[in-house]
């Protein structure tokens, strides 16, 4: 398929979209854009924009560099967090209660303990890959040896500041919020930078993602996993897909991360440094029509993070794997459809419109519990932190 631009189909796109579509299968590495250029010039950087849309539409996923967002920003944001989960082990370990975690409130926010999370039930598809290609997760899923701290973000009116059920602070760490807060809007300006350029590289009017991101809950969602405690084999997070938008990582310290592209090819992900890595998640499969489809990925321990980790040993650093994760989300009272060239009748037959609220709600139903990843756990409880009540 090709995609349309402003006036219609352009003949010349479609052989250059089809080019870059061979290169990137034959290579199979998710390509590094600079957004420098769109940044300064918006819709005028157009071949950078299409190819943000051939890497989505062929990966899944893309990384960018980003002038605003540098190695240090993410080093110092991972170091807080290690230290973090490193400390809160330590204090479960001992059987002490954990200030920050509300088990009672289905985890809505603060902490998540490891072996709570658990991935839903792909193993039919995880059947279907040719072996070479197929997950090393648990079918049927077991939970992940990971842990997860949750930290809602967005403008002023989505986001309570005086709400502690939302924005937990642990008081050992007096610039928690602060560096939540720093962290969390370089990659919400990041991820919204991308929206753009991926609707450009669409043929979509530039704001017709970003403008739909405005007001919504994002949230902050870092995870951690102890290295020393496990060994090559233990699953991080199993098989999934993601629920929101478009979910954004800066570098991890440690190697893991696993994805697959729209043929079923396994892919290593190396992510630069000073680079973000963007993944497709479920509601941006539903805007394109299935186009792009919710990127399925994995982490898991593997030869590669034991050499990274018995290194961080010897060089005196925490040896916990941090994924800086963003999930970012469409503001609630958003129609989600097939959006310009992908609003075929065929199109709109497979993905009905509904609205954000209620896709997610939707995708909270084979589940008693998620955190925009379609995770569970045995609570009959739901979380609520991103779904705010109807008026």
């Amino acid at each position: 398929r090709c995609v349309q631009e402003t006036g219609g189909i352009n003949a010349e796109y479609m052989g250059l979209s089809r080019r870059l579509l061979r290169f990137f299968s034959s290579n199979k590495s998710v390509p590094v854009i600079d957004a420098s250029n769109f940044l300064k010039q918006g819709a005028k950087e157009l071949q950078a924009c299409k190819e943000v849309a051939n890497a989505f539409e062929t990966f899944g996923a893309v990384i960018i560099r980003d002038p605003r967002v540098n190695e240090t920003d993410n080093e110092e944001f991972l170091s807080m967090m290690e230290l973090y989960f490193q400390s809160r082990a330590k204090q479960l370990a001992r059987g002490e209660k954990l200030q920050e975690c509300f088990p009672e409130n289905g985890y809505q926010s603060g902490v998540t303990p490891e072996f709570i999370e658990k991935p839903r039930d792909h193993s039919d598809l995880a059947q279907s890959y040719a072996a070479e290609n197929r997950p090393l997760s648990h079918f049927p899923p077991k939970p992940d040896a990971k842990w997860r701290y949750f930290w809602r973000m967005g403008e002023e009116d989505t986001v309570q500041r005086d709400n502690d059920s939302f924005r937990v602070v642990p008081k050992d760490f007096p610039q928690w919020d602060k560096k939540m807060d720093k962290w969390g809007n370089l990659m919400l300006g990041a991820v919204t930078t991308v929206s753009e350029m991926l609707a450009v590289g669409l043929g979509l009017p530039q704001t017709a993602f970003s403008e739909r991101m405005q007001r919504a809950p994002q949230l902050l969602a870092p995870t951690g996993s102890e290295l020393q405690k496990f060994d090559v084999g233990t699953v991080f997070a199993g098989f999934h897909y993601d629920l929101n938008f478009l979910t954004i990582h800066g570098k991890s310290r440690y190697p893991g991360l696993f994805i697959w592209l729209k043929d079923g090819t396994k892919q290593k992900v190396k992510v630069p440094d000073g680079c973000l890595l963007l993944q497709s998640a479920k509601q941006l499969e539903i805007l394109t029509g299935g186009y792009i489809p919710a990127g399925y990925h994995e982490v898991i321990y593997t030869e590669d993070t034991k050499q990274a980790y018995e290194k961080a040993v010897k060089e005196g650093r925490v040896p916990w794997r941090v994924s800086s994760t963003l999930f970012a989300t469409m503001r609630y009272d958003v129609t989600l459809e097939p959006l310009g060239i992908f609003a075929t009748e065929e199109a709109k037959a497979k993905y009905p419109a509904i609205s954000a609220y209620d896709q997610v709600m939707d995708e909270l139903k084979p589940v008693s519990y998620t955190h925009l990843r379609a995770h569970e756990t045995g609570r009959n409880l739901v979380c609520r932190l991103l779904l705010e009540k109807k008026k």
